[in-house]
């Protein structure tokens, strides 16, 4: 699907803190996401996600459509996608969701605990009543892994990074919003359905911009919002700026206005008339608008996430006792572990599981 045309673009500057230094991850890296290691491609401060107030009567002129309720309904039924997806953008079966505690697990090599601890997101989640939950510093770290760059990344850095990805990501879900509010009369909650990172892929957008002489994105996001059962396509280019300022302590969660040198480049793809006419209409001035009680508030509004993350600690002697099982078997039984990785069906994953499991059991238990 192309993108091409006019494009609309909203902006934030945001960005890694004086101390520690955090550098934006390279171009074929998508650590800065939702998920981490829950996502491809996720909490409202009170200042930022309380419920707005019901708008006053003939006081906007995108009225929000609610559906009627049948009679003896005390309340309207709100549309929900029927689908469910995780952070790796995996369709869930909604009656048996289990939570992903191994990813909560310390990797290999791993040179301090970090908080399993999740904060949870102002973006609503499609097929949900709930919002997404970003991973915790555990699972964030674990995705670097996964993909190769937690060599690169020290556990005191995690924290950073963590605040970083949740600040940019409630910067970008604002974004949609704004574009949102040119179908606020057909659509009084859009969702986020799922999103996946992109890195390695140049949105027309990005292209034109670099013949233009300007810098490649670091990364790229495409986020899929559910708009009341249509299903719509935004792309998201994030850049880099040296010379924009930045702050000094980490961003907050839902500090709108930090400083982090990230620029978000925001747009509906061009998937469609609709998301072409409503990039033609920007770029000839019209704004969208909406009610003050639009988006529809959720059914709870989320804690605030304000308090800073604690410094990481050295492991205690259980902890270390576990580390040096585990960073032995990573050693001893890495070869096992890589052809499972690889497996093609359930019976070769089956065997393969076995080989990996003999190679564990054989590890003798560290000396107390």
């Amino acid at each position: 699907m192309s993108e091409g045309g006019g494009s609309s673009v909203g902006k934030f500057a945001a960005g890694a803190p004086a101390a520690p230094s955090i550098q934006p991850l390279p171009r074929s890296s998508s650590e800065y996401r939702m998920g981490g290691a829950g996502s491809k491609p996720a909490e409202q401060a009170s200042q930022a996600a309380s419920p707005p107030q019901a708008q006053a009567e003939g006081e906007s002129k995108c009225p929000v459509r609610r559906k009627q309720a049948a009679q003896g309904d005390t309340c309207p039924v709100r549309y929900k996608n029927p689908n469910v997806y995780n952070v790796y953008g995996e369709k869930l079966d909604p009656s048996n969701l289990m939570p992903a505690t191994a990813q909560q697990l310390p990797s290999p090599g791993q040179d301090k605990p970090l908080s399993t601890d999740r904060v949870v997101s102002g973006i609503a989640k499609g097929g949900t009543d709930n919002t997404w939950v970003y991973p915790s510093p555990q699972m964030f770290y674990n995705s670097l892994v996964r993909k190769g760059k937690g060599e690169e990344v020290k556990a005191d850095d995690v924290n950073a990074m963590v605040a970083i990805h949740n600040n940019m990501n409630e910067k970008t879900w604002k974004e949609v919003l704004f574009w949102e509010k040119f179908h606020c009369k057909e659509c009084e909650d859009p969702r986020l359905l799922r999103f996946e990172g992109r890195p390695d892929d140049l949105s027309p957008l990005a292209r034109v911009r670099m013949l233009m002489g300007r810098p490649e994105p670091f990364d790229r996001h495409d986020w899929v919002v559910d708009r009341c059962g249509t299903e719509v396509r935004y792309i998201i280019d994030y850049y880099h700026d040296d010379a924009l300022p930045v702050d000094q302590a980490l961003p907050k969660q839902f500090d709108f206005a930090s400083n982090t040198q990230i620029l978000l480049e925001v747009r509906p793809a061009l998937d469609s008339l609709t998301a072409a006419y409503d990039r033609l209409r920007l770029l000839m001035g019209a704004k969208p608008e909406a009610p003050e009680g639009w988006p529809a508030p959720l059914p709870a509004p989320p804690p605030s996430s304000t308090k800073p993350m604690p410094p990481s600690k050295d492991w205690n002697k259980a902890q270390k006792t576990f580390m040096d099982k585990l960073n032995t078997v990573a050693v001893r039984c890495k070869d096992r572990i890589e052809q499972l990785k690889k497996c093609q069906d359930q019976v070769d994953c089956e065997r393969k599981t076995m080989a990996k499991d003999v190679c564990v059991g054989e590890v003798p238990a560290p000396s107390a």
